[in-house]
């Protein structure tokens, strides 16, 4: 039996009441495993096949989703394309059994809960379920999230793309901007704000889309693999777009929400805000950091990314270290950095396109600010001249 349900049934299709939509062109490629064997998630660092919950083709999950074929994984979690009774094509989010399904569904909840009346377009801007259930296996619960079927991630679409054009990019961030927004006026704060948590809109014709994408599947089957434990683990098939279509924010798994500020670690590097790194309490604006370095920032490492920002914006002011519980680690009693010498670098340098006669770097420099304080918010941002520009 369904356990939660959860407004904005169908959100996709009502976006599309209030968005425009462009045209779009589909095709797909199958995924075949490495020369090592390995595929999908069994590449992650700690996988275990018990905490997944194991899922093929052919198999009717919850006595009603019939699954066509694999989209996606993650640390927590796999994704399948299925049709459910009436035949519409649902995406079943599988989680595994671990506590960030339960804290995903605690959000959406939340988020549910607190935006019954809001009028913000970034409503239509943020992927929310249509119900969830839950499955036990062995002693163990898998939170199951039901949705709407998107496209594929904007990190897939820029990679098939070999780039995105400053056009694209200023449609990309005002809609990410627009999302961002919803969420931050119902106090909830994203903090995983990535390429790969931004996916596409179908086409206004996605079910012959996916009924096309689902045939393939069933014509050439991805790989799939019984292991001797009995865990089956297969292959994803990727959804490949050719046109940009408007984007939307997912994944609220490590999302908080209910409160002004928060302490301690958040955000995967190079995503990682400054005041998080070293050590200050944090608020909403770490995911406006987020957004603005989607583009830049490639550390691996929290002194090598804060190396980076005094590249990019020079020395953090003294009153923002003096909030810090780390900054002794890695500067001196001065604000001093002191792990060697370090040469500027200029933002108009870095960038891939033509920004000539843009307010774009203004407008850049607006979201990378070591004091979130002076961050501008989403709402301030949405009004930038940047983004109106005709």
């Amino acid at each position: 039996m369904i356990r939660v349900s959860l407004a904005h049934t169908s959100f996709c299709r009502a976006a599309t009441k209030v968005l425009a939509k462009p045209c779009v062109s589909f095709c797909t490629r199958a995924i075949h495993p490495a020369k090592t064997g390995l595929v999908d998630e069994e590449f992650l660092s700690g996988y275990r096949p018990s905490s997944y919950f194991p899922v093929k083709s052919g198999d009717v999950i919850h006595q009603v989703y019939n699954v066509k074929v694999k989209l996606g994984f993650g640390r927590s979690s796999t994704s399948w394309l299925c049709t459910d009774q009436s035949g519409a094509f649902k995406v079943l989010k599988i989680s595994t059994a671990s506590d960030t399904a339960t804290r995903e569904a605690r959000v959406f909840d939340y988020l549910h809960d607190s935006s019954l009346t809001t009028e913000l377009q970034g409503r239509y801007c943020v992927r929310r379920p249509e119900t969830t259930f839950d499955l036990t296996l062995d002693g163990r619960t898998h939170q199951c999230f039901v949705f709407e079927p998107l496209g594929p991630s904007l990190h897939e679409f820029a990679l098939h793309r070999g780039g995105l054009r400053i056009d694209e990019v200023r449609f990309i961030v005002a809609y990410l901007l627009y999302a961002v927004e919803f969420l931050h006026s119902h106090n909830v704060v994203h903090t995983d704000i990535k390429l790969d948590n931004v996916q596409l809109m179908l086409p206004d014709n996605a079910d012959e889309v996916l009924a096309s994408f689902a045939a393939e599947e069933e014509n050439m089957p991805s790989f799939s693999r019984l292991n001797t434990d009995g865990s089956v683990v297969c292959t994803s098939r990727e959804m490949m777009q050719e046109t940009l279509s408007f984007p939307i924010l997912c994944d609220l798994g490590a999302a908080e929400y209910g409160q002004l500020s928060y302490e301690g670690l958040a955000q995967p590097l190079p995503y990682r805000a400054p005041e998080v790194i070293l050590g200050a309490s944090w608020n909403h604006k770490v995911d406006i950091w987020s957004l603005g370095v989607l583009r830049l920032f490639r550390q691996s490492s929290e002194r090598d990314s804060i190396r980076l920002m005094i590249q990019y914006m020079g020395l953090p002011p003294r009153a923002l270290l003096e909030r810090c519980s780390r900054h002794g680690e890695l500067f001196d009693t001065h604000g001093h950095w002191s792990h060697g010498e370090i040469t500027r670098i200029n933002l108009e340098d870095r960038v891939d396109f033509d920004a000539t006669n843009l307010p774009f770097f203004d407008f850049l420099r607006s979201m990378l600010t070591w004091d979130p304080d002076v961050r501008l918010s989403a709402s301030q941002l949405l009004k930038h001249p940047w983004l109106n520009v005709t």
